[in-house]
C-alpha cells in the first residue's frame, strides 16, 4: 500500500519512463521532458490566476507546486526539455493558455526557446457520443 511508482522503476530498463512530478522525486534520467506547463495546469487551478493574484507568495499551495516544479526540473542528467502547447482542449473547449508562470522564473540565458512551425488547417475530429 506505501510503495510508489519510484519503488518500481527498473534502471536497467532501455525505455520511455513515465512518471508524475511526485514519483519522480529522488530519481534521476538523462533526458527529461515536462509537458503541459500552462497556467492552469502547472501550478493546477480550476480557473487561470487574475493579473493582479498573489503569485509570488513564499507560502500555500502555489509554493508547494513551485517546489514540485524545481523536483520535475532537477531529475534532468542532461537535458531539459519544458513544453507547453499554444491551445489545448480543455474542459470541452479548445482554449488558449498563457505560459505557467514559473517560466518566466528561469534566467533568459538558460532557455532555447523554439516554436513548432504551424500546421495546415487541423482537421477537426467530430467525436461521437457512445449513447
Amino acid at each position: 500500500m506505501l510503495a510508489t511508482e519510484a519503488d518500481f522503476w527498473d534502471a536497467r530498463a532501455d525505455r520511455v519512463s513515465l512518471l508524475t512530478m511526485h514519483a519522480a522525486k529522488g530519481l534521476e534520467f538523462p533526458v527529461v521532458f515536462v509537458v503541459g506547463l500552462e497556467e492552469g495546469l502547472v501550478p493546477f487551478s480550476w480557473e487561470p490566476a487574475a493579473s493582479g493574484d498573489d503569485i509570488l507568495e513564499e507560502s500555500g499551495p502555489d509554493a508547494e507546486e513551485r517546489r514540485l516544479f524545481y523536483v520535475a526540473m532537477t531529475r534532468a542528467k542532461d537535458r531539459l526539455f519544458l513544453s507547453r502547447t499554444l491551445q489545448r482542449s480543455w474542459r470541452g473547449q479548445l482554449r488558449t493558455l498563457p505560459p505557467s508562470r514559473f517560466l518566466s522564473d528561469i534566467a533568459p540565458e538558460l532557455v532555447f526557446e523554439q516554436v513548432a512551425a504551424a500546421q495546415k488547417e487541423i482537421k477537426q475530429e467530430q467525436q461521437f457520443s457512445l449513447f
